[in-house]
């Protein structure tokens, strides 16, 4: 994403502010309709202290809130880089189509490996949720015993998915993929572009909207592509990194051209006005 005027921003912490909102305000009210739900249906939930049942509501809507904002933020880029979101299309395009070729174990592996984090979080409610109907059924228990009985099950439940999913992460980074390489490659990028020097920086203030809006494409492309972390991709990872750079070459010695040439029918404008 571009560097944002200050009416960007404006606009962006409005559309975020928006979506936090409404996302929060529909999570309280699931929250608190949930909680009811469950008092009437499971006397482990009824016997909940007060501070508890609020503690559920008010975290249903922290999480819906964030989920929100973020989906607002996400929706206010693509809308404002048209160049981005059709090149999110045309990857989510050709990863169906990838998709379309492996047998049904690849598309779990893959699945599981890209939605890990998000798996975990699942887990973790429904285990909450698994736990204390299969403890709530137990008559021998008092109310206190089986709220502890059900957290030790979900902690349990969850802990073997973090495993499973730090075994994935594992992989990943042997294979130069993980979140760590990932981040590392964004601040070397971010280094990089503050060392850039003065004149290439003019040199790119003078391209018009057309010229950097192709460039964001290109530059999007070729740090997607790097960034992946599926593994069905890097069969064809090479060939394309080395395309985009052959592009983004000639790309610039082209636009170098075209400044020289201005350059030099500058200098000729100022001869002949000075003869």
């Amino acid at each position: 994403m571009k560097i944002l005027t200050k009416e960007e921003e404006a606009a962006h912490y409005r559309a975020v502010l928006q979506g936090g909102t409404f996302g929060t305000v529909v999570g309280l009210v699931g929250g608190w309709a949930g909680v009811m739900a469950a008092s009437r249906r499971f006397h482990t939930i009824r016997n909940l202290t007060l501070p508890m049942k609020a503690f559920l509501v008010t975290s249903s809507g922290t999480f819906v809130g964030i989920v929100a904002a973020d989906h607002s933020s996400r929706s206010f880029e693509a809308e404002r880089n048209v160049g981005l979101k059709y090149l999110g299309e045309r990857e989510e395009r050709l990863r169906r189509e990838e998709l379309s070729q492996m047998s049904f174990g690849n598309r779990i592996g893959a699945w599981a490996r890209e939605e890990k984090y998000k798996i975990i979080g699942a887990t973790w409610i429904a285990s909450i949720v698994g736990s204390f109907v299969l403890v709530g059924r137990n008559p021998y228990l008092s109310g206190q015993q089986k709220i502890v009985q059900a957290r030790v099950y979900a902690q349990g439940l969850t802990l073997a998915v973090m495993c499973a999913s730090a075994a994935f992460e594992i992989h990943d980074q042997r294979k130069g993929q993980g979140l760590l390489d990932t981040a590392k490659k964004g601040r070397e990028a971010l280094k990089e572009s503050k060392n850039q020097p003065a004149a290439e920086q003019v040199h790119h203030q003078r391209h018009d909207e057309n010229t950097d809006l192709w460039q964001d494409m290109v530059a999007a492309e070729e740090q997607k592509l790097k960034q992946r972390h599926q593994p069905l991709y890097s069969h064809e990872k090479q060939e394309k990194e080395g395309a985009v750079t052959e592009a983004v070459k000639a790309k610039k010695e082209t636009e170098e051209k075209k400044d020289d040439e201005k350059e030099e029918e500058e200098e000729e404008e100022k001869k002949e006005e000075s003869k």
